[in-house]
């Protein structure tokens, strides 16, 4: 019975794994997160109550050491004969020693219910009124209204600039009667210390703030620069509000996680405040370590797996092995399938199938390559996507420039090293059209053999799709570097005047007119001549060749190789010379050509001296060749009443 070993299973058991530990991952995190979220929570709420416990307290404090001090002889005694100096004497050293024990004190007095001080801790509010008529009336029914020591809340102090907690305690003679009232006022310094030594002592770097719900100023706030101004951060007064309503509330966002306390006696909101990576520190390093472990225990499985699935896959690797090999057309051969031959299973069917269709292959290659051998033409494939050489035989190799029995050393690249920018240009142009059509064309290249032997190649391309879906380009070369000389000297002839060798009127004429078409900015010179026919009546038409022949000389030794030089036919010529647009430029070119012209000694004419007239005109718009021709030919005649080499620019007297 054959044995069956499937990747697909393999796989699938490997995926369903790593799932399902991705799953276990996110199930335990969400429980173990939640509980220990909602327990971070409960603690920073159980810190806000405490702390805003301890600031009850601290008022509480406040309050029993004024209500101890309203009901000292001395208060009573001043109030009832505030003319005694005794009196006055007595309550005011009393006033100092019980300020002796507290440092942040910021007043301690006894007034008269018009807020007349006949005692204060500083002696500079003695024997004045604090208040107009009207407040200290408004603060005198709100103290005989309470009837006992009461704080007022925790405020701005108008001179010192610190929050202070002001308390306030009507002060009773022995029948019972609120005859004035004593007053004190505690800087928040003193809490605000206590509540840092909390947060020392816990270990924890928790922020506070209290914050007066019905203002939004700050009563208290880890930085003390926060502490008298108003809150504006649209999130705190956002909880603000929601404690007002709820008398606890918690929130978190990415960076901090608060939870609030509503002091509903004192309408203010106690808020105690943690980073997020403090408070749920815990969480995260749980979470990292369930994730280590799952992340050990899922790579663990994993490698068991491979490890299984690699002992069963070894027969595959080497079926895949020698089948790239054959892709890559090496039919050498090769033992890896072996010891794979003799096996009962479905491997060693592969591989003896495998190794059969090898030796076929192997033979009919064998074949293909003594075909390429005996061709006379070049055969180069390459792959479309990757412009990979498939196959190439010796004929083409010997066409490029390349040694027999170096095709697997050769990449494309090496090609395009045979050819000049410009035919790179060509044949890359030639390819996209071939791969866009996916049909076949023809075309000649230009290739640098070695050093400077050049030759002409003619390339058919086709484009082929082979049954895997593949996708190549097949080149046929041909040598046509005699052919192409042949063309280009029959080229030359025909455009070429037969005397001179610069260009024929056809040629010339054409090769003006695109320039032209290019608006390719220039000076179109015309001349001839002077007195041409005296020198062919009196010296010979083998004379005046010689003086046709001579001037072409000059021009070509004058005017630059870009420049189109024209011979139109008798002794008429023609230049363009490109890229001149100025008239100061135009004339110093002109000049030299004709003190070149001055300096031709023709030896025929027994001291005869030639001369030209010349007419030139600068091309500024869009002219063709006639027009250009009939404007300069104007000039030209006009010349011939010089005496000597004479030139005129067009629209110049």
């Amino acid at each position: 019975m054959q044995k069956r070993v499937s990747i697909k299973t393999a796989l699938f058991i490997g995926t369903a794994l790593v799932v399902s530990m991705v799953v276990l991952f996110f199930i335990m995190n969400y429980s173990l997160s939640s509980t220990l979220r909602d327990n971070a929570i409960k603690d920073m709420n159980v810190i806000a109550r405490d702390r805003s416990g301890l600031v009850e307290t601290y008022i509480d404090g406040c309050i029993d050491f004024l209500e101890s001090y309203s009901r000292s002889e001395e208060a009573i005694r001043v109030l009832q004969n505030p003319e005694d100096p005794e009196a006055l004497r007595e309550i005011r050293e009393y006033t100092l020693r019980c300020a002796t024990d507290y440092d942040y004190l910021e007043g301690l007095y006894v007034a008269e219910w018009d807020t007349y001080v006949l005692a204060h801790i500083n002696p500079d509010s003695m024997d004045q009124t604090f208040r107009d008529h009207d407040s200290a009336k408004e603060l005198e029914n709100m103290i005989r209204e309470a009837g006992k020591p009461f704080c007022t809340g925790i405020v701005l102090a108008p001179v010192t600039k610190e929050m202070v907690i002001p308390v306030y305690a009507p002060v009773f003679d022995e029948s019972g009667e609120a005859i004035g009232f004593a007053g004190c006022a505690f800087r928040t310094v003193d809490l605000a210390k206590r509540l840092d030594i909390l947060n020392e002592e816990s270990g924890q770097s928790i922020g506070y703030s209290l914050i007066n719900a019905n203002n939004h100023v700050y009563i208290f706030n880890d930085d003390p620069g926060m502490v008298g101004k108003e809150c504006i951060d649209d999130t705190l007064l956002d909880a603000v509000a929601k404690t007002a309503k709820r008398g606890d509330y918690s929130f978190s966002d990415s960076s901090i996680v608060a939870s609030c306390h509503y002091m509903a006696d004192r309408d203010w909101v106690f808020i105690v405040t943690d980073t997020t990576k403090g408070v749920f520190g815990v969480v995260n390093s749980v979470r990292i370590r369930v994730l280590i472990i799952l992340i050990i225990v899922t790579i663990f499985m994993i490698l068991i797996c491979v490890v299984s699935i690699d002992r069963q896959m070894k027969p595959l690797r080497a079926i895949n092995k020698v089948i790239e090999r054959l892709k890559a057309s090496d039919y050498s051969h090769d033992s890896s399938l072996d010891p794979y031959l003799t096996r009962e299973d479905e491997f060693g069917n592969i591989s003896v199938a495998v190794n059969e269709l090898h030796s076929v292959l192997e033979n009919q290659y064998e074949l293909f390559l003594e075909m390429l051998k005996v061709q006379t033409v070049g055969t180069l494939i390459i792959k479309e996507d990757t412009k990979e050489i498939v196959l190439i035989n010796d004929m083409a190799l010997s066409l490029l420039g390349f040694a027999s029995g170096t095709e697997k050393m050769i990449s494309t690249s090496d090609i395009w090293q045979k050819l000049d920018d410009d035919e790179r240009i060509h044949v890359r142009e030639q390819l996209d059209n071939i791969i866009r059509t996916k049909q076949e064309a023809a075309f000649d290249v230009e290739v640098r053999q070695s050093g400077e032997n050049h030759i002409y190649i003619l390339a058919h391309a086709n484009y082929v799709t082979l049954s895997n879906g593949d996708s190549v380009i097949i080149f046929s070369l041909m040598n046509i570097t005699d052919r192409k000389k042949l063309e280009d000297h029959l080229m030359l002839l025909s455009e070429t005047d037969g005397l001179t060798g610069i260009c024929n009127r056809r040629s010339g004429e054409r090769r003006v007119g695109s320039a032209l078409a290019s608006k390719m900015p220039g000076m179109f010179c015309l001349f001839d001549v002077d007195k041409f026919k005296y020198v062919n009546d009196n010296f010979g038409h083998a004379a005046g060749d010689l003086v046709l022949t001579g001037i072409a000389d000059v021009m070509k030794k004058t005017f630059r190789t870009s420049d189109i030089l024209i011979r139109l036919g008798g002794d008429e010529f023609v230049v363009f010379a490109s890229d001149i647009k100025d008239k100061d430029i135009g004339r110093m070119v002109i000049e030299r050509f004709l003190k070149n012209i001055e300096k031709l000694d023709i030896e025929q004419l027994n001291g005869h001296h030639i001369s030209i007239s010349l007419g030139a005109v600068l091309v500024e718009s869009e002219e063709d060749f006639s027009t250009l021709y009939e404007k300069a030919d104007s000039l030209m005649y006009g010349c011939k009443s010089e005496t000597g080499n004479a030139y005129a620019f067009y629209g110049e007297q």
